[in-house]
C-alpha cells in the first residue's frame, strides 16, 4: 500500500477525508504547521499532500526540502481558488506535481488525482544521447560529461519534450501539462523564457535539440 503524508487540516476537503484517505492509503498527518521540517523522513512517503491554506508559503519551502530529499515523492498542493496566479507558479517551481482547488474538489477527485499520479509518474524515467543524460527520478543532468541543473519545472518541461521526440507538441498542449492543466495561470512569456533558458545549457554549436514550430509550438529533435 502507498504511503502518504498530509501536512495541514486532515478535514481540509471534507469531515470525511482523514477516514477515505486512511481506507486507500497508508497514511500520516501532520496538522500543525512543522517547526523543523529536515526531521519529517519525507523518502518514507510516497505522496505529500500540503494545505496551502494552513502552511502558506512556508509550503515552498516544505516542498522544496521533500523534492531535495526524495526525488521520488509525488507533491500534490490543495489551495483556495483566490491564490494569486504568480503563487500558482511558485508552486510548480517548488517541485509541486499537480494542485487541487479546495472548495471545487472532494476527497473522490482527490484519489482520483492521486491515481493518475501515481500510475503516469514512473512511465518514463531517463532521456540519453552522445550529448546529455537527463534522469526524470533524480532530477539530474549531465551534459558532455559535466553536471548541470535545472528547475523542477524545466525538467518536466524536458520530460515532455525529450519523451516525445520528433512530434510537435502545442504550446496550449504544454501549459496545460506544466501547470494547471487549463494554461491559466501562466502567461505564455515565461514558457518562452524557460525555453530559452534550457537551449542555452544543452545546445551545441552544430545542434539545436528544441526546434520551434511558429505558430503552433516546439518539437524535440535528435542530434545527428
Amino acid at each position: 500500500m502507498k504511503k502518504l503524508l498530509l501536512i495541514g487540516n486532515p478535514s481540509v476537503l471534507g469531515k470525511n477525508l482523514e477516514n477515505i484517505l486512511k481506507q486507500n492509503y497508508d497514511t500520516d498527518f501532520i496538522s500543525t504547521v512543522p517547526k523543523q521540517i529536515g526531521s519529517i523522513p519525507f523518502n518514507s512517503y510516497n505522496a505529500l499532500l500540503l494545505d496551502f491554506t494552513l502552511l502558506h508559503n512556508y509550503s515552498l519551502t516544505i516542498s522544496k526540502t521533500a523534492k531535495q530529499c526524495y526525488p521520488n515523492i509525488i507533491v500534490l498542493f490543495l489551495c483556495p481558488t483566490n491564490i494569486p496566479e504568480q503563487i500558482i507558479l511558485d508552486l510548480y517551481e517548488s517541485g509541486a506535481d499537480d494542485h487541487l482547488y479546495i472548495s471545487l474538489s472532494s476527497p473522490a477527485l482527490l484519489l482520483k488525482k492521486l491515481d493518475i499520479l501515481f500510475t503516469n509518474y514512473h512511465l518514463a524515467t531517463k532521456y540519453e544521447d552522445s550529448h546529455i543524460t537527463l534522469n526524470f527520478d533524480s532530477l539530474t543532468a549531465v551534459i558532455e560529461g559535466t553536471a548541470t541543473s535545472f528547475t523542477p519545472l524545466e525538467f518536466k518541461l524536458l520530460k515532455l519534450l525529450s519523451l516525445n521526440p520528433n512530434t510537435v507538441l502545442t504550446r496550449q498542449y504544454l501549459l496545460y501539462s506544466l501547470w494547471d492543466r487549463n494554461g491559466n495561470y501562466v502567461e505564455e512569456t515565461s514558457l518562452n523564457s524557460m525555453i530559452c533558458r534550457i537551449r542555452h545549457r544543452i545546445d551545441t554549436e552544430n545542434h539545436h535539440y528544441i526546434k520551434t514550430i511558429y505558430g503552433i509550438g516546439y518539437m524535440w529533435t535528435f542530434p545527428s
